[in-house]
């Protein structure tokens, strides 16, 4: 198998199956979100151990939400490629809300064969990366659009510090996401596991290699489930 082919089905792997559940280890500390388990790792990692997958194309940077005071709706992605940003921009396009990227504060990897590995890695190890910034006035937000790209059938390990650090209950959370094969939903457990109070009100996923071509899909979503 040449070194090509190998990438190919390393990729397809990663974002259209679901690997094995590694050991998790858990850490002490408390943190003010919907769980008490600490986002730090068992053991220090270097920089290169940081997150994982979709396909580079994006650069941007963490940013606080634009501040408006009769915003209640929150858009809220994590996005190594691009592609999931792509679906985030465009329910911020039709929704009144404020923009959020979730990014961590040790910025990732632009290999993607390195990435396949570091996200394995933090799956197994149940780490947890820190975030680079947090969401003002967390509180004020009652409907939170929350989207993520889908890694092995779950969802990245930042998503977990996130979600950890922002308290979902009582909030309506909306899920979105891109994936090479599997579902948002299959991810829902993850979150819920971490936040028992949470209220789904729906969730799409979008193929992540035909983002572009499949947006409206998200203006039909939108209007099913009414929040706009």
């Amino acid at each position: 198998m040449n070194e090509r082919t190998a990438a190919i089905i390393n990729r397809r792997r990663f974002i259209g199956l679901a690997a094995t559940a590694g050991a998790t280890a858990l850490f002490g500390g408390a943190l003010a979100g919907c769980s008490s388990e600490s986002t730090e790792p068992r053991a220090s990692q270097s920089a290169a151990d940081e997150a994982a997958p979709e396909r580079p194309t994006d650069t941007g940077a963490a940013a606080s939400p634009e501040a408006t005071a009769s915003s209640q709706a929150l858009v809220a992605v994590f996005s190594w490629s691009g592609h999931t940003a792509q679906v985030a921009d465009r329910i911020h396009e039709l929704v009144k809300s404020d923009y959020f990227r979730i990014e961590p504060a040790e910025p990732y990897t632009d290999d993607y064969n390195a990435l396949l590995d570091v996200a394995q890695r933090e799956q197994d190890e149940d780490y947890r990366p820190a975030l680079a910034a947090s969401v003002d006035n967390w509180d004020e937000y009652d409907t939170i659009y929350l989207g993520f790209p889908v890694w092995w059938y779950h969802v990245p390990q930042i998503i977990k510090t996130f979600v950890t650090e922002h308290d979902l209950t009582g909030k309506t959370v909306a899920v979105f996401g891109t994936s090479g094969g599997s579902s948002v939903a299959s991810t829902l457990g993850n979150i819920e596991a971490l936040c028992p109070g949470v209220a789904f009100a729906g969730n799409l996923t979008l193929d992540g290699d035909a983002v572009a071509s499949q947006l409206d899909r998200v203006d039909t979503w939108l209007g099913d489930l009414g929040l706009r």
